[in-house]
């Protein structure tokens, strides 16, 4: 068997990717995990599931829509609700998140690479580093493609960040839409 840097190297640190390292740790596989966002998690974690799912219970809390039906109506709560007061709760989310995945990868010996990887071979993988200049080339025994999607922009469609937008950018907004229509049923656009 060829001598390689890592028995298992995955690009991608999302769920998936995640879940592929931890395993193959747990049985004692030199393992690494490349991201080329320096931040971890995946869609999942940024711009996807978590925060959809905290701005919804955020938004069910902030306008007191559970304390109502146990407190009844004279149950008061903040008559206006911002951007920002969405935003704290949903960050502070993401955070806690990101600190629990980054804990896993290390408690179980996962190496973390904040790297672009291109494939130079089966086993080669050409890691060009987010944090500094210069790349490096890597061995592996098995590489896993864990890399996720990103949300498309139509070049026919005059995507502004502002008033038309994709998924990743809705938490980027310093105001809350009086009306909002969706295009496109996936998992991200239907949360």
């Amino acid at each position: 068997m060829a001598d390689y840097d890592y028995d298992m190297l995955v690009i991608g640190s999302g769920p998936a990717g995640q879940r592929a390292a931890i395993q193959a740790a747990k049985l004692n596989k030199r393992v690494a995990v490349v991201e080329r966002k320096t931040i971890l998690g995946g869609v999942c974690i940024n711009t996807g599931t978590i925060p959809s799912k905290t701005l919804r219970e955020a938004v069910l809390h902030l306008s007191g829509y559970r304390e109502h039906s146990l407190y009844g109506e004279s149950y008061t709560v903040k008559q206006n609700i911002t951007m920002s007061d969405l935003l704290y709760r949903t960050d502070h989310v993401i955070q806690h998140e990101l600190d629990i995945v980054r804990h896993q990868l290390q408690r179980n010996c996962v190496e973390l690479i904040s790297a672009e990887a291109s494939f130079i071979d089966a086993h080669t993988v050409r890691l060009k580093h987010v944090d500094q200049q210069g790349w490096r080339d890597v061995t592996a025994n098995a590489i896993v493609i864990a890399t996720g999607t990103i949300a498309t922009k139509d070049e026919r469609i005059p995507f502004d960040g502002k008033r038309i937008v994709i998924s990743d950018d809705i938490l980027k907004l310093n105001h809350l839409p009086r009306s909002l229509a969706v295009i496109g049923a996936g998992v991200i656009g239907l949360e």
